[in-house]
């Protein structure tokens, strides 16, 4: 029987290897009128077949997002290159606030906020704040000199609760009976001071952390996607 050569054997290997590579999973961030929901990944080596009127966002492992219109029939690593990448979708979000601040003429809410952990949700400014799935919420303040009292509930006012934030600690978990989920939005106290605070969820199990922060942005959750990525350098 013939051998195949050592040099031919690692050849194919390798190239196995890159087609792998190439093959990719794209994480589905939005998706109208398909069966694929957010969070499901497809095969980018994989024809894709999108109706008119059809529509699906998806996430590159480089962290970029791809959206994609039908009429379309092809394998979407193909477009993965005209995919916008998450720093210049937080630039995009940087720019829509600034323009509804001027619209507003208040430079309330304006000051950049630098999360010290991407996975912490800020307390005490209203806005959109990202939660992984199957994880506590862990509330953070910027200003921790004081002892604040903190107050908790669903818009609806279902429920709440109440709880000492100790001077010294920026960070606190959401005390008990709170079941904070994806799609509520809360009414957050601090000392009196109320702020609604909308949650949106990620999936658990997303490849990487340019994945988790283009869908960080994409749900406006840009001081998390920014500390993510401060992390990942």
């Amino acid at each position: 029987m013939k051998r195949t050569p050592k040099t031919l054997i690692i050849a194919l290997a390798l190239l196995g290897g890159t087609c792998a590579a190439q093959a990719a999973d794209l994480v589905v961030l939005e998706a109208r009128g398909v069966s694929l929901r957010p969070g499901q990944t497809v095969d980018s080596a994989k024809p894709l077949s999108l109706k008119q009127g059809q529509h699906v966002t998806l996430i590159t492992p480089a962290g970029a997002t791809l959206k994609l219109d039908g009429p379309y029939d092809k394998a979407p690593g193909s477009d993965q290159a005209r995919g916008v990448p998450v720093t210049n979708a937080l630039s995009q979000l940087v720019a829509q606030r600034q323009a509804r601040i001027g619209e507003v003429g208040t430079t309330r809410g304006t000051t950049v906020v630098v999360l010290p952990d991407p996975w912490v949700l800020d307390a005490s400014r209203a806005g959109t704040v990202c939660l992984r799935d199957g994880s506590e919420a862990v509330l953070w303040r910027a200003d921790a000199a004081r002892e604040a009292v903190l107050s908790l509930a669903p818009a609806d006012r279902s429920w709440r609760t109440e709880a000492h934030w100790p001077a010294g600690a920026d960070r606190i978990t959401v005390p008990p009976p709170a079941i904070i989920k994806s799609g509520a939005t809360y009414l957050v106290s601090l000392n009196g001071v109320q702020s609604a605070m909308k949650v949106e969820g990620m999936p658990a199990n997303l490849a990487n952390d340019a994945v988790r922060a283009a869908w960080l942005a994409d749900k406006d959750c840009e001081a998390q996607a920014r500390a993510l990525l401060r992390s990942a350098k």
